[in-house]
């Protein structure tokens, strides 16, 4: 039988990247996804015709977003056993002590009000399903620094913390919290960050990157979030799994070197 047979999910940011591989990944193995984009475009044509994947068009940082796809949840599913707070934006590049006000707060209004909103609004659907699995995207900047991105940076590190506290209160209700960290995950949004892996700035890049030799798939991100959401990932949470390639297993002053006289 599917993982997810007879599930019933609610995925943020679900037009494009990982969203998409994670609303797509749980209808093939049984569930019903209600997937909401702030483009209703987009989502169209992503699953047109599909009959497990509902679209619903919602801009996450309006008035009552919450309370609205909570209620649509119950409407169209039927209720509510795994939430996956997908939504998420970069940010403009600049260094923290020039960071204004409106960057900063627009990043923490979708990084990290809405995921809190969204899932305090579903805890009691979540309650009820006496099921319930959390899952956040963050990002390997959750546990590490990154020049130029401070307010993202902070903006994940906020959210680890968010899914630790609701693994902590919910836990007696049989409910998970968790995180997924990403790193070098080819999206839309991302597309055009990478070099191609077959010149040589992209070469040099993935030495860096990723110790397989390539970039993240969104795939790849949702086969993490398949198993959080299923029997499987039952008794794991309050947990940040780490899905990066093996970029950050090893010191970035070895990333380069192929001797180890190089770095004695």
């Amino acid at each position: 039988m599917a993982q997810l047979e007879g599930r019933r999910a609610l995925v943020t940011g679900a037009a494009d990247g990982i969203g998409r591989a994670v609303a797509e990944a749980f209808a093939r193995d049984g569930a019903r996804v209600l997937a909401v984009d702030i483009s209703a475009e987009k989502l169209q044509s992503a699953f047109a015709g599909s009959t497990a994947i509902l679209p619903v068009a919602q801009d996450l940082v309006s008035d009552n977003a919450h309370e609205t796809l909570v209620t649509t949840a119950s409407e169209l599913l039927g209720g509510l056993d795994v939430l996956v707070n997908n939504a998420g934006i970069p940010g403009d590049l600049a260094m923290l002590h020039e960071t204004t006000d409106a960057n900063w707060n627009r990043v923490f209004a979708v990084n990290v009000d809405a995921v809190f909103r969204l899932t305090r609004a579903c805890v009691p659907l979540l309650r009820s399903s006496r099921y319930g699995r959390i899952i956040t995207t963050a990002s390997v900047c959750a546990e590490y620094g990154l020049r130029l991105q401070g307010a993202y940076v902070a903006s994940k590190h906020a959210v680890s913390g968010l899914m630790k506290g609701f693994a902590i209160e919910l836990g007696s209700y049989g409910i998970t919290a968790n995180c997924i960290n990403p790193a070098n995950t080819v999206t839309g949004i991302t597309r055009n960050w990478f070099s191609p892996a077959d010149s040589a700035e992209g070469q040099a890049y993935l030495e860096i990157a990723s110790v397989l030799g390539r970039y993240s798939q969104p795939e790849d991100i949702a086969a993490a979030a398949l198993y959080l959401a299923s029997d499987g990932g039952g008794y794991v949470t309050g947990q940040s799994i780490t899905v990066d390639g093996g970029m950050t297993c090893r010191l970035p002053s070895l990333s380069h070197a192929t001797r180890y006289d190089e770095v004695a």
